[in-house]
């Protein structure tokens, strides 16, 4: 299995009905990209941040209630969450400096210089990097109340 990601996390959706659900994900790519990422954002839908719907985020070693304490209360608890805000929580609750990004779309400027700012790095693989995914969400999503986004 050194050519997985194996990460427990959270599906974050955002827009009005913006909610978080707890889950893990299991995503076969290149050995030399699974033995380096240690938390990861992964956009399957999106080709460009602007039409941003719904993210997968993970970290490798992390069970259900590290993610549920170190990642999405922290994101709750925010409020209205820009997307340097999941990636610097992410990063910040993984106790990493690196993020991984799989997805359609690169980090635009603003992105990476927020990220730096807080001080971490994206480092962006194309989604097709990515072979095959298994993506377990835990059975209830929690809906936040109205004020909050998540991005």
């Amino acid at each position: 299995m050194n050519d997985y990601v194996i990460g427990a996390g959270a599906i974050l959706t955002a827009g009005p009905n913006a909610s978080i659900a707890v889950a893990t994900l299991h995503a076969q790519t290149d050995s030399a990209i699974a033995g380096v990422v240690r938390a990861a954002v992964v956009d399957f839908e999106s080709t460009s941040p602007e039409d941003l719907s719904r993210l997968v985020a993970i970290a490798t070693g992390w069970n259900m209630h590290e993610v549920r304490d170190a990642f999405v209360a922290p994101l709750v608890a925010r409020g209205a969450c820009a997307l340097v805000d999941v990636f610097s929580t992410l990063a910040s609750a993984a106790g990493i400096d690196e993020i991984h990004l799989f997805a359609r779309w690169l980090p635009d400027e603003l992105l990476t210089a927020g990220l730096a700012q807080r001080g971490a790095t994206i480092v962006a693989h194309p989604l097709e990097a990515i072979r095959q995914a298994a993506l377990v969400c835990a059975h209830g999503i929690t809906r936040l109340p109205a004020p909050v986004r998540a991005a």
